[in-house]
């Protein structure tokens, strides 16, 4: 009868996890159809997986519009081009793994551009990640269905996961691949309950070995969680019964995966170490003066875009249980007198918690290291932490669980549903808040304006002159969806002030200019005024991240 009664309970606590999952989901459809623009990154996803001839932008020289959108669009007979797509990638600082998906699904659409090409990506791999979280909080709790359906609740909704989603970028899917490699060694902790005990082959190292291969071609972040799960995890299988035999077979699947991984992609190892951004992130790694200000920034990220500007509270939550904690314990040595005792119970603690210490481990130092190495971009940087966030989620949460079962509090008030429906509101109310307070990132919705206003002027044929940084060419594309509406447009380096004699330039009535703010704005300003006598009076319309955008009649 109890069996039976469990296994009623966990099909409700499932029918629960989906019905929030459907939610889920459907937010993240609505943020994706809110989003109305793009990151000058995302572009270059649709560009990298998707080029023609090259984009390029020659000075004193018209593109038309067919040109210049169909290096985002795969063609007829161009599609399922994957080695065209890895060599791409070869010239980048990127893995191709992502971008052979992307290309895939832009093969089956062939010369159409669309948002949700990538978009729906990110849906499959939010959906899949959600079981996966909901899989890994079962494991790391013991099967406490309550608590893992709260992380799923809390996590699902934050805006840091809704910017995944939007995000045309390959972080939603690296999401995936860390979910299941933490999973994987939480699985071999359970099994690894008698000393000497092989590792298994099928069940743990050919899998990990799998997801290492994909991971790593997904995403270089991916090694950086890998490393410390691995190493704290041998650490652990050499604590235990100092089984050398297992960390040379769990080293030994792993090195394989990475020689499959360089065998494949051998451009791997230049973009970690000598590549533009590894080089970046080697200098600020070892730059020791800077480490405050980025784990402030990254802290703060956490905190807001996360937990909704409520770590802190969560965080003295835990403290004020932990000194609670330790003031019973010391009372107990005192009463019992016996420190070795008390010795054998942390021991007992700190086994019966392995899952969660590996995990914590792991987590805390792909933060710090990812904090050190990342690109401080705005609210932009969201993105970097991505993977870990449902992590951290679940780490937080069970913090306060166990610790509260320790001291006996949460004995008292798991007797009754009330504690537990006021975390699911208070989760909820900390969500709703984040949601509604445009931090959802990515999502531009001020490019439907901009759009708009490109219509019109392609409506009135209006000629487009875009003024570009010569050093700074590829910044043009940051527009692309605005100058995908013109038939074609005009590029001119800011680099010369003389006139453009252009004669379409010259003759029209009326102009619009974009200019790289960059620029010395009066003097090319004045440039296109002295090359129209028809224009006489400008006015900006609106600024964009690299370029402002002028009117002129």
């Amino acid at each position: 009868m109890k069996a039976v009664t469990r296994n009623g309970k966990n099909k409700l606590w499932l029918v629960l996890f989906l019905i929030i999952w459907c939610v889920q989901m459907l937010t993240a459809v609505y943020f994706c159809c809110q989003k109305q623009g793009f990151h000058e990154d995302e572009y270059y996803s649709y560009y990298s997986t998707s080029r023609t001839n090259g984009f390029w932008v020659e000075d004193q020289t018209w593109m038309e519009q067919e040109d210049y959108f169909n290096e985002y669009v795969v063609l007829e007979g161009q599609g399922f081009q994957y080695g065209l797509v890895k060599l791409v990638q070869s010239w980048d600082v990127h893995p191709p793994v992502y971008y052979w998906i992307l290309h895939t699904v832009c093969s089956l659409f062939p010369g159409q551009f669309s948002k949700w090409f990538g978009l729906v990506i990110n849906l499959v791999a939010f959906g899949i990640s959600m079981f996966l979280l909901r899989h890994l909080a079962m494991q790391v709790t013991k099967g406490n269905e309550k608590a893992s359906w709260l992380v799923c609740l809390f996590y699902g909704f934050t805006p840091a996961v809704m910017s995944s989603v939007v995000f045309i970028r390959m972080y939603a899917l690296l999401t995936v691949f860390v979910l299941l490699c933490a999973i994987l060694h939480m699985k071999a902790l359970e099994n690894y309950t008698q000393p000497k005990d092989k590792l298994s082959l099928k069940g743990f190292l050919l899998p990990l070995a799998v997801v290492t291969y994909l991971g790593f071609l997904t995403q270089y972040y991916y090694f950086i969680f890998l490393f410390f799960m691995a190493a704290g995890f041998c650490l652990y299988l050499l604590w235990k019964d100092r089984n050398l035999w297992n960390c040379i077979r769990y080293g030994a699947s792993l090195a394989i995966a990475f020689v499959l991984s360089y065998i494949t992609y051998p451009s791997c190892l230049g973009q970690m170490f000598r590549g533009q951004r590894g080089a970046q992130a080697t200098d600020n790694f070892f730059d020791l003066s800077n480490t405050v200000e980025r784990l402030q920034f990254f802290w703060n990220i956490l905190d807001e875009y996360v937990f909704g500007k409520t770590l802190p509270v969560f965080l003295l939550v835990i403290l004020l249980l932990l000194l609670t904690v330790m003031g019973k314990k010391s009372r107990e040595t005192v009463v019992s007198n016996s420190g070795a005792k008390q010795h054998a119970e942390w021991k007992t603690i700190l086994e019966n918690h392995k899952m969660y210490w590996l995990l914590l481990f792991a987590v805390v130092c792909y933060f710090l290291v990812v904090s050190k190495t990342g690109l401080l971009l705005g609210n932009t940087s969201v993105r970097y932490q991505t993977p870990i966030y449902g992590m951290i989620v679940l780490l937080v949460f069970e913090a306060i669980r166990q610790l509260g079962k320790t001291c006996g509090i949460w004995d008292k008030i798991n007797r009754g549903n009330w504690m537990f429906i006021a975390a699911a509101v208070l989760c909820t109310v900390i969500n709703l808040s984040g949601l509604l307070s445009d931090r959802v990132v990515f999502l531009y919705p001020e490019d439907e304006q901009q759009v708009q206003f490109a219509k019109e002027q392609a409506t009135k044929q209006t000629p487009v002159v875009y003024l570009y940084d010569e050093g700074q060419s590829w910044c043009v594309w940051d527009c692309s969806n605005e100058l995908f509406e013109y038939e074609e447009v005009f590029f001119a380096g800011q680099g010369s002030t003389a006139p453009i004699k252009d004669s379409k330039v010259a003759n029209s009535e009326e102009l619009v200019v974009y200019m790289s703010n960059s620029a010395d704005a009066q003097a090319q300003l004045q440039r296109m005024l002295d090359s129209n006598e028809n224009v006489t009076e400008y006015e900006l319309q609106y600024s964009e991240k690299y370029c402002d955008v002028y009117y002129l009649y």
